[in-house]
């Protein structure tokens, strides 16, 4: 909603609700508002009571104008964003693991290599906080070592304003670099070819353990797309595209959005399987976006081509000593 324009009248608590981005209902009501708090970012706005419980005080971000004297008059045809304007916040680090990841598994077994955004819903603080997984999960070099990797990002917090009806997440992605493989020694085997998927989970955070047997299993309420379509042993042409908008939570706690290359396991010495996607080629991109309430639009990341950065699952059935 936006507030009436000059002339008409408003008050303390007509900022108030367009901040909380809703009236106080029955048994509701405001408690300590200040101008002050509402015209300057770091300072409390009021506090709000739901029934007996005591919700705050609180600072909501966003302002018309935040220097002195402080005004009612300057809130006139103000409309708060539910995104502060701190939004979404920065990477600082392993920013350079995003979608550049490697699963090299040389037991046969199969091996996942992921990046996914993972965020973390709190709707008592209205904060939403948020880290890209980087996972090359389940590999084992031929001495049978572990070569997992996880490379997990800073985390931020987003303070956001107003209640969230409905949450929703989309990658979308131009000139993707994307190529599979898969056979044995003298022959290539479409049924052993390695493949790519985007997923997301409504309920959970999600890592290379979450897409499993080259996708034919998942963890529970993964929801996924193969993006590598029919099985073959190619190198494809660029993948352009999006995935979403995907239906997140609107209740406290986790959920998730990311983008998969899967292997098979395969039984027989120099056997192999593996799978590659990624911005690696000229002019690619892969950017993470979040929606609220419908309309409430804002990108998390966008990660343009860079040489060399795709997500690798690879396995080889190597001779062992």
């Amino acid at each position: 909603m936006v507030l009436p324009a000059s002339p008409n009248q408003i008050s303390l608590k007509d900022i108030a609700e367009e901040k909380l981005g809703s009236s106080a209902g029955s048994g509701q009501y405001f408690e300590d508002i200040s101008l002050k708090g509402l015209s300057v970012d770091s300072i409390d706005d009021f506090g709000f009571y739901n029934g007996d419980t005591l919700i705050g005080p609180i600072d909501y971000p966003g302002t018309p104008n935040s220097a002195a004297p402080y005004a009612m008059s300057e809130f006139h045809g103000y409309a708060a964003s539910l995104w502060p304007a701190s939004a979404p916040g920065s990477i600082t680090t392993n920013e350079t693991f995003i979608m550049d990841m490697t699963a090299d598994e040389d037991l046969g077994g199969d091996v996942t290599a992921c990046t996914v955004l993972n965020m973390s819903l709190n709707t008592t603080n209205r904060t939403l906080s948020w880290f890209f997984g980087n996972d090359a999960d389940r590999s084992f070099n031929d001495a049978g070592d572990s070569t997992e990797s996880t490379k997990n990002t800073n985390s931020n917090t987003i303070s956001y304003n107003g209640p969230i009806t409905s949450l929703e997440a989309r990658m979308v992605y131009t000139n993707l670099s994307h190529a599979y493989s898969g056979g044995g020694n003298g022959f290539t085997s479409a049924s052993y070819a390695g493949r790519s998927w985007a997923a997301h989970n409504q309920f959970a955070h999600m890592d290379g353990s979450s897409i499993v047997n080259n996708g034919d299993n998942a963890a529970s309420f993964v929801q996924k797309t193969k993006l590598s379509g029919t099985d073959s042993v190619a190198t494809r042409t660029p993948l352009s595209g999006s995935y979403g908008y995907k239906t997140m939570r609107t209740t406290t706690g986790n959920c998730s959005i990311g983008m998969f290359a899967t292997s098979e396991e395969v039984g027989s010495t120099f056997e192999y399987s593996s799978a590659s996607i990624g911005p690696t080629a000229s002019g690619s991109s892969i950017y993470w976006q979040i929606r609220a309430n419908g309309s409430e639009l804002l990108t998390i990341y966008n990660k343009t081509n860079g040489a060399g950065e795709v997500l690798v699952a690879s396995t080889l059935n190597s001779p062992t000593t």
